[in-house]
């Protein structure tokens, strides 16, 4: 006699949530079905599982993930749901559940309203309404993506606001079915003092600082937000915060259509969309700040990061090192009577209460010298001839390496359609289980063969485009002095400040050992 557990299984996701009005009623209705149905056989229902608002495109959710956890440590013997789209509406990973993952684990399967019931599948219109069914589940879904795409972007062409949150300084005002913005006057204060100082000069820190000076409420406990472990949150005022303030548009009276998109409905991940491809409609709300206060304070905000890095930008910086102590230099900056800024480094640093007094050398100097080490060594070990030979020859390995990425994924998606294929012919009874099993596992072989030497492929691409751009650089950098500039780091591990007039340049390319440079 079997022992194991009778169990139901219910799910609701947010669209569904919509159409029914009464969320607990659905579930509630879907579990006292099963169970009048349940009973009718004989049986009880011992446990319950349920998904409160999630979808069915994927099998993550809490309440499944506890029965599969369940089944498998072989607690379950049957488990029911209303019908086969409360299991899930993805037709592959459904079809897989049912055909293989139920049965592994010997556990008899029944969708009330498909009249389907694992054990009793002789029936062969059964199997066939089983895929149709499947199939129906996953093109409503994708149909289902589209169409609220569709009615999300119809709704803010109207001016209508569809996220989650009102930005700060505003709260949504719902008319009848539909939402908008207005003014929420004290926040919007808070946002008008925001970009005022901020286009009267003050740097985002600043004005962070004088907000959490007046104990203003930051926006996450202003609008009592509920945090989610997928974002970041400030308790307080910070630069970050004021940054996101400044380049809402939304103060504006705009709202931008999408910031994100998906590919297809599956992906789980938005992929974000670049700022300069952003469009916006116009006065779909009141706005707080006027345009040109917008513009003004995003072009000081610019202005202000540049002058916050106007102290040394950086070309040496943590790459000089005291001879005598080992510590960094720092960077120091002088202005000279023509009002030019140089830079020089020094050491300064105070080891056994004694202040080290190295000797300090000037930016532009280690410029000259760098600059002259490398070119040195270009002419010394790069020979221009095999350069030019060895980068027509990766060239050319590279472009029948973008033949064989194309063949591979073409491979790969040829074996994912024959997998589908075999999901049909087994539910429509073409071919036998054994037979499914058999050619599926020879067809997911092949398959992950193909994914394994593309990966191998895309990694040897990789390695030659970053060879590729290196030769790039050493060209550049034997014809054009500046762009040492930007390469620095590229080629530079340290730089070792002597209090003997000399230094030590060690690279991060084997040159053999490192040889002291006499400065003057």
């Amino acid at each position: 006699m079997d022992n194991r557990l009778t169990v139901s299984y219910g799910r609701l996701s947010q669209e569904d949530l919509v159409k029914e009005k009464e969320y607990s009623s659905s579930i509630y209705n879907q579990l006292n079905f099963i169970k009048s149905y349940v009973k009718s056989m004989g049986l009880i229902v011992d446990k319950e599982y349920i998904d409160d608002g999630y979808s069915g495109i994927n099998f993550e959710r809490p309440g499944f993930e506890k029965l599969k956890e369940d089944i498998e440590s072989g607690f379950i013997g049957i488990v029911v749901t209303k019908d086969m789209s409360r299991l899930g509406r993805n037709f592959l990973e459904t079809a897989y559940y049912i055909s293989e993952y139920f049965p592994k684990y010997n556990v008899r399967y029944i969708a009330i309203n498909d009249c389907f019931d694992s054990n009793n599948l002789g029936d062969s219109e059964q199997q066939i309404m089983f895929g149709i069914r499947s199939l129906i589940n996953d093109r409503y879904v994708k149909e289902a993506s589209i169409k609220r795409k569709q009615v999300a972007m119809a709704k803010t062409e109207e001016g209508q606001f569809i996220g989650f949150m009102a930005p700060y300084g505003y709260r949504i005002k719902k008319m009848k079915d539909q939402r908008f913005l207005e003014v929420d006057e004290e926040a919007a204060n808070i946002v008008k003092r925001i970009f005022t100082e901020v286009a009267s000069g003050k740097t985002r820190q600043e004005v962070a600082d004088g907000l959490n000076k007046d104990k203003i409420l930051p926006p996450i406990l202003y609008m009592k937000m509920t945090p989610s472990k997928k974002k970041k949150y400030y308790y307080d005022w910070s630069s970050n915060v004021i940054y996101r303030i400044l380049k809402n548009q939304t103060y504006t009276g705009r709202i931008v259509k999408r910031k994100s998109m998906k590919q297809d409905y599956h992906q789980k991940q938005r992929q974000g969309i670049p700022i300069r491809d952003w469009e916006t409609i116009e006065n779909c709300h009141p706005a707080i700040i006027y345009d040109e206060l917008f513009e003004e304070a995003n072009r000081k905000l610019k202005q202000i990061k540049k002058r916050e890095k106007k102290d040394y930008c950086g070309l040496f910086s943590g790459l000089v090192i005291c001879g005598t102590c080992g510590r960094a230099m720092t960077p120091c900056r002088v202005q000279k009577n023509d009002r030019k800024e140089q830079y020089y480094f020094g050491c300064g640093k105070v080891v056994n209460r004694k202040r080290c007094k190295n000797r300090k050398i000037a930016d532009s100097r280690l410029r000259t010298i760098v600059k002259e080490n490398l070119k040195d060594i270009m002419n010394t070990y790069v020979d221009s001839e095999k350069i030019v030979s060895k980068v027509t020859k990766d060239l050319l390995k590279n472009e029948r390496l973008d033949l064989k990425i194309s063949n591979l994924k073409e491979d790969i998606e040829f074996h994912n359609a024959n997998i589908r294929n075999l999901y049909l012919k087994k539910t429509t009874g073409e071919i036998t289980l054994n037979e499914f099993v058999e050619r599926k596992e020879k067809e997911v072989k092949q398959k992950e063969q193909s994914e394994q030497m593309l990966k191998k492929i895309m990694e040897s691409k990789n390695e030659k485009i970053r060879r590729e751009e290196m030769i790039e650089k050493y060209s550049q950098f034997i014809n054009n002095d500046e762009f040492v500039n930007n390469s620095v780091r590229d080629w530079i591990k340290e730089i070792i400040v002597y209090s003997d007039n000399t230094l030590k340049l060690s690279f991060r390319f084997e040159l053999g050992a490192p040889k002291k440079i006499k400065l003057y």
